[in-house]
């Protein structure tokens, strides 16, 4: 008899600690009806796209009616990146856009094949993390307030401020064409760069008669010459009255070199993002989620195993 009650203690344990974590997956679907459905990723036919901000990918919410674009939550002060993969055995070019404008080159963009892009090799994941300033650097993106975005502050403000858009082009040329010394640039010829990194961007532009450096450093704007300092690191100012834009933001080290890349004449993938902070999306219609809700946490009293303290 012992050794019969002895097999059934050892049969229940696991069945009790199977209740257990079933318990703790049934309550997972109701915690994720807070908030409206998103996605983690905006899938096209040649590339994926991601928002991350810090190392997390952010949600990327659609809103009834508009079905050819994805929201996300802008978070005045943080920086935010753009991870973009390749999912061709191609190389591919890759056009970005933010604020309206081209973030190789700064300028305003007519996204046309004819511009500045990254081109990835096959199956490349690369992580585009600001306004390229020089071969060797970016400004990280950051979220400030619209009035202090890059747009504004170098006089190129439009219509598109809020807006990220990543065009895809195939390669039309010889991906085994060489750079020569002087070229003879045509309507097809470009000089995009490629990373000096396992896992850093490609980037490039077309060559005219002599190739020059495919991104031009753009300058600082006149009122913050500190290299060092992030727009947008204040404490946030109390209301949210203002719409959000993408800032200037510190220097990175992200060294990149130029490669010959033909691109389609037209894109085939065109992803659209657009940002707001919360109080925008929920005038949209759109309910952004928080990473924690302590008041869900607090009413449902959540057990846990003990975590190694912060400090």
């Amino acid at each position: 008899m012992q050794k019969r009650s002895r097999l059934r203690f050892l049969m229940l344990a696991p069945a009790a600690l199977l209740s257990l974590l079933a318990m703790g997956l049934a309550v997972a679907p109701a915690r994720a009806e807070r908030g409206s459905r998103f996605e983690l990723t905006a899938d096209g036919r040649l590339v994926d796209v991601q928002v991350l901000v810090g190392d997390n990918a952010t949600p990327l919410y659609t809103a009834p009616g508009r079905w050819d674009r994805r929201y996300f939550q802008a978070l005045r002060g943080r920086n935010y990146a753009l991870a973009v993969t390749n999912n061709s055995g191609r190389r591919i070019g890759v056009l970005i856009a933010v604020n309206g404008l081209n973030v190789v080159n700064g300028q305003q963009t007519s996204l046309s094949s004819g511009e500045a892009m990254y081109v990835l090799d096959p199956y490349e994941r690369t992580v585009i993390r600001g306004w390229r300033s020089s071969l060797d650097d970016v400004r990280k993106f950051v979220f400030v307030d619209e009035e202090r975005s890059y747009a504004e502050r170098t006089g190129q403000s439009n219509g598109d401020l809020g807006w990220i858009r990543v065009l895809a082009f195939n390669e039309a040329g010889s991906p085994w064409y060489r750079i020569q010394d002087k070229v003879r640039g045509d309507d097809g010829d470009r000089v995009p760069t490629e990373s000096e990194s396992k896992d850093g961007p490609q980037a490039g532009r077309r060559a005219p008669d002599a190739a020059p450096p495919v991104a031009q450093a753009q300058p600082e704007p006149r009122e913050k010459q500190d290299s060092n300092r992030t727009l947008g690191r204040e404490e946030p100012q109390a209301p949210e009255p203002s719409s959000p834009g993408t800032g200037w933001g510190d220097r990175r080290y992200d060294p990149v070199r130029r490669v010959w890349f033909v691109p389609a004449p037209v894109a085939t993938d065109q992803l659209v993002l657009r940002y707001e902070y919360a109080s925008g999306l929920r005038a949209l219609g759109i309910e952004p989620r928080s990473s924690r809700d302590r008041l869900w946490e607090r009413e449902r009293g959540e057990l846990g195993f003990a975590q190694p303290p912060r400090w």
